[in-house]
């Protein structure tokens, strides 16, 4: 696989040390004159060639109960949830408990749901890593999808516009996407 899964330790922590190193550095180059507005913490993060990472880590968590912290977060906003992420919610009858696919219903578009948490979590971490060493607002970009694509088909599960609701869940280090940025010009 050429993309870091989401699910190793030592990858986030790597990642997490260097980007505080980065923020570290950036600090003590302008902190003073506040050139550096805010700070790109990922690039187009996404999945290729597949719709979901399938190691044995990522298969035992996908078919685990969905993490408690989603699903809270889905029903304080169920009112507000952008409406192709709702849509697929409703589908399965707003559960609120139970595994991926028991909650969000099966196929690639339930395992880019599980992918977006674990990489919005990710982010999120190394967010906040770099805020630790100098709190800039911080933020993402997703590569959009062509029309007809399918998960696994583009760098799926990132900061996408139907994802948005996961990785506002996932990621509330993150303060701004780009993704999110065209999203409220659709809406």
């Amino acid at each position: 696989m050429e993309i870091l899964s989401p699910f190793s330790k030592e990858n986030v922590d790597a990642d997490s040390r260097a980007f505080a190193a980065l923020m570290h550095h950036l600090r003590e180059m302008d902190g003073a004159d506040h050139t550096v507005m805010m700070v790109q913490v990922e690039n187009e993060i996404g999945m290729i060639a597949d719709s979901r990472d399938r190691s044995a880590i990522a298969d035992r968590l996908f078919n685990e109960t969905a993490p408690f912290e989603l699903m809270n977060y889905l029903q304080q906003n169920k009112d507000g949830l952008i409406p192709e992420f709702s849509s697929v919610w409703a589908a399965n009858g707003f559960k609120t408990r139970g595994t991926w696919e028991e909650v969000f219903g099966r196929g690639p578009g339930t395992d880019e749901i599980f992918l977006a948490w674990y990489f919005a979590c990710y982010v999120n971490r190394v967010a906040e890593a770099g805020k630790a060493e100098y709190p800039l607002p911080m933020y993402v970009n997703a590569a959009l999808i062509r029309p007809g694509y399918q998960p696994g088909q583009y760098p799926s599960a990132g900061p996408l516009p139907h994802l948005m609701d996961v990785w506002r869940a996932g990621a509330p280090k993150i303060d701004f996407s780009i993704a999110r940025h065209l999203l409220s010009e659709l809406y």
